[in-house]
């Protein structure tokens, strides 16, 4: 039976010659740590296991451990499964690893070993080894360093070592000395013979192994060569060829916008000499208007001078007026201080006192004389008596006569003083009416003056009217609108015709369009249908279309009419003929099958030739088709984009009329506009003036009236200055007078008490001749008064003297005069101070006439200066501007006043400004656009194209430029489009793959559930199966290739030639999260749960660490070995070989499961290398092949079982009868199912414990 046989060990870890035969059940029975599993080791890595993954990790390296010296040898002897006898010999490779090496013949010890002179056999080293077996002329390989090498030639596995030469030597070696024919494979055989025996199966190998089945099956692992960045790259391109007709509608925008720069442009070549004629005109206009100025300011200078000089000469009479004036009022107020010092001097009581001194005097002499008389005794009374009234009567008639001659000198003086009053009062009133006349004519000239002027103000205020020249200027903008909007409706009427020619070329162009889509899909079916039949002749290999093709002629009559068309693409339905079958059976029903016909997808392969034949006829027509729709879509777009030219042009011409009614309206409006304003300003100036008049004519009149009111004021106080000077004057006369008599009253009356008191003295006397001293007391004090008053009134006569003085030069004469120069000089100052004030406003009048034309001048210059400044910088920019064409010389367009001027050339300006950035900023993006995501090559060509321009070109230069690398991209727009759909195939394709792996993941699991219910029969057990799960849809970008693959359908079929954006949104989404060279094993897209039900619960098992709980390890155990025949029939498939299970401490598992376990393996042909150390046991007797090993002597003998008591008494009564026999071994059967049993349940409890 092919498969592994012996295991040959020279010179390794066991000293010498050993040699292992596995053709059957082996067991190697030793003590622990003999090396049993030692040997079990070397199964796995026949098939392929690394040998480093052997050896636990605190042994030393494989082959440090087994190949210990340079002639150390591993034989593995096995035959293949086409009968032919191999081995594959494992040597140390250097100082570190290991190296396999194939031959071609079975195993002899003639090959390696040679007998020595001691009759010893030795190794040779591998030079004489290999030496040797040319001498034999035994085929072998060359060295095999890699592991993975090694594996894929013993299972047939040519998925390592890629593509090329070495893939090929490979391939040669697995033909030749794989374990399995060219038909098979046994891929990942290694792995499960690895968890067979560590007793333990991680999931992580199961789901390899099973990965392993469903390529057996024929499951293509998916696979994609699309790469991300050829991917990114190519949507970024397509974008930009997606892109190709917006930037060619952005081109024409572009275009339009130079166009209409271009307009702009050719407006300010006509302004151009107008702006330069207003500049000059204004230049000249503000060298005239400043030479104007000057004079004006000169004219102001000149009229200020001449003010001051004038002001200054009335100023210093005003000034010395008031100087003269304060100094006469000073001496005035000083007079009038000294008066009333006088006054407060009590000096008129002085005057009466002084006045009446002699009288005073002689009251004294007569009193002292009295007083004389009554000391003295006189004898002669009566004569003393009449004596002393003598005296008193005369001294009163004196004093009599002089006061009446003083009183009527006094009376003379107060008639001079009245008619002096009189003279001057009448003097001063003819002088202030003189005044007042003088005044009221000078203001009257004023108001006379002022009134005329009120006159023509107000006759200006009521009546403003426009000039001829503004008559003028409206009615030439009433024409100029006119004009204006002629045009405009002549314009209009051009611009819908253009439009309509335009819809009709675009509705022309749309039905080009519509036959070229028709002419694309007619020949993109041509072509799937071209493709379709070029598949039906060469079928995939491995399809059932290619087997029926190779093995069943004229399929396409019989099974070709009732198949459908998927199936015949299949790979995995392994076709198989059904020997003396009837053709018209199918599935065990008859049909007639020819009155069916055969369907397009199931011709034979002349019908397919005929088929192809007109399938490229119809393609080169469609292609054909196309070109001629693609020239007619061209010629369409072409006329259509004159049209649209003739439109923008119409348009242009339109917005310009259109324009040029704006203007027109503007500058009507403007031109009302104005005129109302200055009528409006007239009439204001008018009414200002008007009104500054009427407040002078007030001002004057009030100062008239406050003139006349001054000089009334100080005439009556001049008047009442001399009036009461006069009156002071009189009642001092008054006064004298009044004074003189009542001194002579009192006179009188003195001399009648004098008398009275002589009288009654002497009367005394007579009666009793004495003297009263009360009475001498009174004459002695009065006489004492009397004189002191004569003193005191004397000691004052200078001060009386001054006072008199004092009135009669200063008071009564210098005064009148001063009062009466103080009211000149008054007068005086009131006339200065009229002049003044007449000087000062002719001067403000002047000054204020003068400050407004200046200030219309430099309202003028400014004005100027304002324009210049607009328009200099108009003209600077204009002759900066390089026009590439001449002004038009017919244009008949009005560009108005030289505001309108200005104000075209600042929005033409501002808008080229705008215009010139904005075709920047287009061209900047439009270029950005084109070159996004454009490729290096069309990168270069841009670059190149752009670099004959020179740094300071201008931004239209680009645009030619621009047009030629629009016509490239379109160009190579078909090469993208194809380079799209091979992209879009191979990820659909890879999409396709990933869908069948999750519909065939579910049918295999169903099967692979199925494998596991067979064979291996566990008491407890109820039910078991696998399921195997699709991680596809858990894949991160397998939703998003879904939608791509849907896009991609949809793009197919439909006319379209170039894909949607959702296309490419969907393309982009899964080339973002798919790797490059996505490359997906089968293991990677499953995942695995087994499904048990002992002792009726329900386990599921995900993970190792449930696989491993899931029983008692016993059971345990053989759950995995249940699931493990299921994965060697799939692994295997249908390779006619012998599996080696290694199966440690197999003696410890209960007995009738051991019997189960064995029944099964032989029933999947695979054979157990069984270890234990009980070399008594009775599991020994199921092995056909028996070893102990010699921990001692470190030697491996083969060895008989020692039969156990049972055993022996079952050997004796099988002499007897068959039925006796029978029952015996019956019987001890059950014994040895017990004892099996007690000692599972002690195995049990140990674990337990």
């Amino acid at each position: 039976m092919p498969g592994l046989h012996r295991i040959i060990l020279i010179n390794c870890h066991l000293p010498g010659f050993v040699e292992l035969d596995v053709s059957g059940h082996s067991n190697i029975c030793g003590t622990n740590a003999s090396g049993k599993t030692t040997l079990q080791r070397l199964i796995p890595v026949f098939y392929g296991e690394l040998p480093s993954k052997v050896v636990p990790k605190t042994r030393k390296k494989f082959d440090e451990f087994y190949l210990p010296h340079a002639n150390s040898y591993l034989i593995y002897e096995y035959q293949r499964e086409d009968g032919q006898e191999c081995q594959v010999v494992l040597t140390r490779k250097g100082s570190d690893g290991v190296q396999y090496r194939f031959i071609d013949a079975p195993y002899k010890s003639e090959q390696i070993l040679i007998e020595m002179e001691n009759g010893e056999a030795q190794a040779m080293l591998p030079e004489q080894w290999i030496k040797q077996l040319r001498q034999l002329q035994i085929d072998f390989s060359h060295k095999i360093q890699a592991t993975s090498e090694f594996r894929s030639i013993i299972q047939n596995d040519a998925s390592v070592g890629g593509a090329g030469r070495e893939n090929t030597k490979l391939r040669q070696l697995a033909a030749r000395y794989s374990l399995v024919s060219s038909a098979h494979r046994i891929r990942h055989m290694e792995k499960l013979v690895s968890a067979v025996h560590a007793k333990e199966g991680k999931m992580d190998t199961l789901r390899t192994m099973l990965a392993a089945i469903f390529e057996e099956d024929g499951l293509v692992q998916p696979t994609t060569t699309v790469k991300n960045t050829k991917a990114r790259e190519w949507i970024t391109q397509m974008r930009q060829t997606m892109r190709l007709q917006s930037m060619q509608g952005d081109y024409e925008k572009i275009q339009s916008q130079t166009e209409q720069l271009n307009v702009i442009e050719q407006q300010l070549l006509m302004l151009k000499p107008l702006l330069e004629k207003d500049l000059n005109t204004l230049t000249t206009e503000k060298a005239g208007g400043q030479e104007q100025k000057n004079r004006y300011k000169a004219q102001q200078r000149s009229e200020k001078e001449l003010f001051e000089q004038a002001e200054g000469e009335l100023n210093s009479r005003i000034s010395e007026t008031n100087e003269q004036l304060s100094a006469k009022s000073s001496r005035l107020d000083h007079l009038q201080q000294q008066h009333e010092k006088y006054q407060d001097s009590d000096i008129e009581q002085l005057q009466k006192d002084m006045d009446a001194l002699p009288l005073t005097r002689e009251e004294y002499e007569q009193t002292l004389e009295h007083y004389n008389l009554l000391i003295e005794q006189h004898k002669d009374l009566q004569s003393q008596l009449e004596q002393q009234k003598f005296k008193l009567s005369e001294s009163l008639e004196r004093l009599s006569r002089k006061n009446q001659d003083s009183v009527k000198v006094i009376r003379q003086q107060k008639e001079n003083v009245r008619q002096t009053h009189h003279d001057k009062e009448s003097a001063l009133r003819n002088q202030f009416e003189q005044r007042k006349e003088q005044q009221s004519v000078a203001f009257e000239q004023q108001l006379m003056d002022i009134e005329r002027s009120i006159v023509r103000q107000e006759h200006q205020a009521k009546h403003a009217s426009a000039t001829d020249e503004e008559i003028e200027n409206g009615a030439l903008a009433d024409k100029r609108l006119e004009l204006a909007q002629r045009a405009w409706q002549q314009s209009s009427s051009a611009k819908k015709q253009a439009e309509a020619l335009y819809q009709q070329s675009q509705h022309k162009r749309d039905e080009a369009d519509k036959a070229l889509h028709s002419a694309r899909l007619a020949t993109r079916q041509g072509k799937d249908r071209l493709q379709q039949l070029h598949k039906q002749l060469s079928p995939e290999q491995d399809s059932l279309r290619q087997f029926l093709r190779d093995n069943k002629p004229g399929w396409e009559h019989s099974i070709g009419k009732l198949i459908v068309e998927p199936l015949l693409e299949r790979k995995d339905l392994s076709p198989q003929l059904v020997q003396n079958g009837d053709e018209q059976h199918l599935l065990g029903v008859q049909i007639d099958t020819s009155v069916i016909d055969a369907p397009a997808y199931a011709q034979d392969e002349t019908a397919l030739r005929v088929a192809l034949e007109q399938a490229t006829k119809h393609v080169l027509a469609a292609e054909k088709e196309q070109k001629h729709a693609e020239s007619e879509l061209d010629q369409r777009h072409q006329e259509a984009q004159l049209q649209r030219e003739m439109v923008a042009e119409r348009n242009r011409a339109f917005e310009q009329a259109e324009q040029e009614v704006s203007y027109a309206q503007n500058a009507k409006q403007r031109y009302a506009d104005e005129l109302k304003t200055a009528l409006e300003k007239r009439r204001k100036q008018a009414q200002d003036a008007l009104n500054s008049l009427l407040e002078e004519k007030q001002k004057i009149t009030q100062q008239k009236a406050e003139a006349i009111a001054v000089l009334k004021s100080d005439f009556d106080e001049q008047l009442l200055e001399f009036k009461s000077g006069w009156q002071d004057e009189l009642a001092v006369l008054d006064e004298q007078i009044d004074a003189l008599e009542k001194q002579v009253e009192q006179k009188r009356q003195q001399n009648r008490e004098q008398i009275k008191q002589l009288e009654d003295a002497f009367n005394q006397e007579l009666a009793n001749k004495d003297i009263d001293p009360n009475t001498l007391k009174e004459l002695k004090q009065k006489t004492e008064r009397l004189k002191t008053h004569i003193q005191s009134v004397s000691s004052r006569r200078e001060e009386l003297n001054e006072y008199k003085a004092f009135m009669q030069s200063d008071w009564l004469t210098q005064r009148p005069v001063l009062l009466e120069q103080e009211g000149e000089l008054k007068a005086t100052a009131q006339q200065l101070a009229q002049q003044q004030s007449t000087l000062q406003r002719q001067y403000q009048n002047k000054r204020s006439e003068l400050s407004q034309a200046l200030t219309a001048v430099e309202k003028r210059l400014s004005a100027c200066a304002a324009l210049i400044t607009e328009i200099e910088p108009m003209v600077r920019q204009l002759a900066n501007i390089t026009f590439s064409f001449k002004a038009n010389a017919d244009s008949d367009i009005n560009l108005g006043d030289q505001a309108e001027r200005i104000s075209r050339c600042t929005e033409a300006l501002e808008s080229r400004s705008r215009g010139e950035k904005k075709l920047k900023e287009a061209l900047t993006e439009f270029e950005a656009n084109l070159g996004k995501d454009a490729g290096k090559d069309f990168l270069d060509t841009m670059l190149q194209a752009f670099s004959v321009l020179d740094e300071d070109a201008n931004v239209r230069d680009r645009l030619p430029i621009l047009q030629r690398l629009l016509s490239i991209l379109a160009s190579r727009q078909r090469q993208i489009v194809e380079q799209g759909e091979t992209i879009g195939g191979d990820l659909n394709k890879f999409f396709t793959v990933f869908s069948d792996i999750n519909r065939k993941i579910s049918l295999q699991s169903k099967r692979l559930t199925d494998e596991v219910s067979d064979d291996l029969t566990l008491d407890g057990i109820a039910r078991s199966e696998v399921k195997i799960i699709s991680t596809v849809d858990e894949l991160n970008f397998w939703t998003p290739l879904k939608r791509f693959a849907q896009q991609y359908d949809n793009w197919n079929k439909s006319d379209a030639f170039l894909p949607s954006e959702s296309y490419l949104d969907t393309l982009a989404d899964v080339v973002e999260v798919l790797p490059n060279d996505a490359n997906y094993s089968i293991e990677s897209l499953l995942r695995l749960e087994l499904h048990l039900n002992e002792g009726g619960s329900d386990l599921v098992i995900k993970n190792d660490r449930q696989l491993l709980e899931s029983s008692s390890h016993g059971m345990a155990y053989l759950i995995l070995c249940k699931f493990l025949l299921a994965f060697t029939r799939l692994l295997r498939n249908q390779a006619n070989i012998d599996i080696h299970w290694p199966i440690d401490e197999i003696g410890t598992l209960a007995y009738h499961n051991v019997e189960k376990l064995f029944a099964a393996c032989d029933t999947n042909h695979i054979h157990i290398l069984g270890a234990f150390p009980n070399p008594e046991s009775d599991v020994l007797m199921l092995f056909k092949h028996r070893y102990l090993i010699d921990k001692q002597r470190q030697r491996l003998e083969k060895i008989e079982p020692k039969l156990s008591r049972i055993a022996e008494r079952l050997q004796q009564n099988s002499r007897s009868d068959h039925h006796s026999a029978q029952s015996a071994k019956d019987s001890a059967k059950d014994s040895a199912k017990d004892n099996a049993d007690d000692s599972a349940n002690n195995d049990q409890s140990q674990v337990t414990a």
